[in-house]
């Protein structure tokens, strides 16, 4: 696979891959632009939501394979025009145009990936389209269940993917077979932790939107958790996370162990910081913060945890 285009897209992630096995790296890569494209169109918000919903499901379609060539045609000819040109962000710009680029280099993947590729991005945009339709009558999710199943759906199901592309690349040089599923419902956590500290740190920008995707148990109008909510699922999140560390320490080797440390490490800091600074700004990590979380992870992922 030509890496050209994730490094145009995002140089902090292509930098991230040297840390892969070579042979997880091209479906890792691709998942990563498929989704960070329908991503980008989920939240063009210039864009009217019934507009972006059905651009979706075409590039949804257009995954699975099923999408005719003349209705793959207009939809590259969409997200190249009106959707790159409404993107603030100038990588997701250039995503967008290149778009058939990633359905091209889906046809060069082997049938296993190509199938885990496919369901992880059915799940991904099924979990988009919930949330472009899900706020149009409400201003909060209300129920815990529909916070974890929105959360499973974004984010959980890339940890499974990760650990059956891991399992089917690399085999026993992953982990051990014989506990895929005990690791992947661990890895399924770990993204939904890493989902609810995206949704903690931006929680005041999207009450200003009038959406919270938290559900509260103060009742269905309010569109800010109460305190007993937020620690509720702080604490939720930082469980997650740890479920994501003892995942990690599971893998086979030193690079695999470190790239799967670093976000969960990462993210615990977050959190604390998030708890100290509630309600005063948006939190963000020092980058001496991130030198030394580096640091920490590379030491933490010497020993692989049997």
């Amino acid at each position: 696979m030509d890496f050209a285009l994730l490094k145009a897209v995002s140089r902090s992630f292509y930098l991230s891959m040297v840390w892969l096995p070579r042979a997880m790296r091209r479906g890792i890569a691709l998942g990563y632009m498929l989704a960070r494209a329908t991503d980008s169109v989920a939240d063009t918000s210039t864009a009217a939501p019934g507009k972006r919903a059905e651009v979706l499901r075409q590039m949804r379609r257009a995954v699975q394979g099923t999408l005719p060539p003349d209705e793959r045609a207009l939809l590259l000819l969409a997200l190249r025009g009106e959707m790159a040109d409404a993107q603030t962000n100038p990588s997701e710009a250039t995503l967008l145009r290149r778009f058939g680029e990633c359905l091209e280099q889906l046809e060069q993947v082997s049938e296993t990936e190509l199938q885990l590729l496919r369901r992880v991005l059915s799940l991904i945009v099924k979990g988009q389209l919930w949330d472009l339709t899900y706020f149009d009558d409400h201003k909060v999710v209300e129920s815990v269940d529909e916070t974890t199943r929105y959360t499973y759906l974004v984010a959980g199901c890339v940890g499974e993917f990760w650990t059956d592309l891991g399992l089917a690349t690399l085999g026993k040089g992953f982990c051990a077979p014989e506990r895929r599923d005990i690791m992947a419902q661990a890895a399924a956590r770990y993204g939904q932790g890493l989902q609810l500290v995206n949704i903690l740190r931006d929680i005041e920008e999207d009450a200003a939107r009038g959406r919270a995707y938290l559900a509260s148990f103060r009742g269905k109008s309010e569109t800010y958790p109460c305190k007993a909510s937020l620690e509720m699922w702080r604490n939720r999140a930082f469980w997650y996370l740890r479920d994501g560390l003892d995942y990690a320490r599971r893998l086979e080797t030193f690079r695999l162990r470190f790239t799967a440390m670093l976000p969960a490490l990462l993210g615990q800091k977050t959190l604390r910081l998030i708890a100290q600074r509630a309600g005063e700004e948006r939190v963000k990590i020092s980058r001496k913060a991130v030198y030394a979380t580096l640091i920490q992870a590379a030491w933490l992922s010497v020993w692989r945890r049997v």
